[in-house]
């Protein structure tokens, strides 16, 4: 059986989501990333970067979110991921959109958060990063405005990804600016029962689609 190693509402929900989409047995193993639990020998001998997801399937382990969503899609042949062609190629650009741009703006947000000691200086740094994030944000709400995911008329694995990041930002000053095309798409992705099941059991509240 599979192993998910995850913490509730991080990167690695998109995999517990995805898990459930493709109707797959697996076992979980939550990992208190503030705890310190991604330091410990044994967790930092599956990746020695200290971060979630993980997930370990036929004694092969398999780390960063976007790997681990290629991987079973493809595998399991999920209409979540198109096979071939242009569509696999927007496809997979939406997906590598958010888990390297969208998250890395996230990222440096809260890197600059958590070691800016000038409490001006943090909050000048800080807002110049909103208006990044901000701004992808808008690109995303002016395709959402044309179809009714961000590939189109069909769901894929990159909607699971942004709904997850959509959610972030409750530990920042001020939250990101989500349009109404975007709140729209993400109402329609946490009422998917495979969203429904991962968010109960990760124990989220999720606001960004209010």
């Amino acid at each position: 059986m599979q192993q998910l190693y995850y913490t509730p509402g991080a990167l690695s929900l998109a995999i517990h989501v995805l898990l459930n989409e493709l109707n797959l047995p697996y076992e979980r193993k939550p990992i208190d990333l503030k705890n310190g639990e991604g330091q410990t020998p044994e967790f930092l001998k599956l990746n020695p970067r200290g971060q979630v997801p993980v997930l370990v399937t036929d004694n092969q382990v398999i780390r960063e979110t976007a790997a681990i969503i290629v991987y079973l899609t493809d595998e399991y042949n999920s209409i979540l991921m198109p096979r071939s062609g242009k569509a696999r190629a927007n496809a997979l650009e939406w997906l590598m959109f958010a888990n390297s741009t969208l998250h890395n703006a996230y990222s440096k947000a809260t890197f600059v958060l958590k070691n800016t000691e000038d409490a001006t200086v943090k909050m000048q740094l800080f807002n110049a990063i909103l208006a990044e994030i901000n701004k992808l944000w808008a690109e995303v709400d002016a395709i959402l405005a044309k179809n009714r995911f961000i590939c189109g008329k069909d769901f894929t694995a990159a909607d699971i990804l942004l709904t997850v990041i959509a959610n972030w930002g409750d530990h920042h000053p001020v939250r990101p600016t989500i349009g109404e095309n975007t709140k729209r798409m993400l109402r329609d992705a946490i009422s998917r029962p495979a969203f429904v099941k991962a968010i109960k059991v990760e124990q989220i509240d999720y606001k960004a689609a209010a």
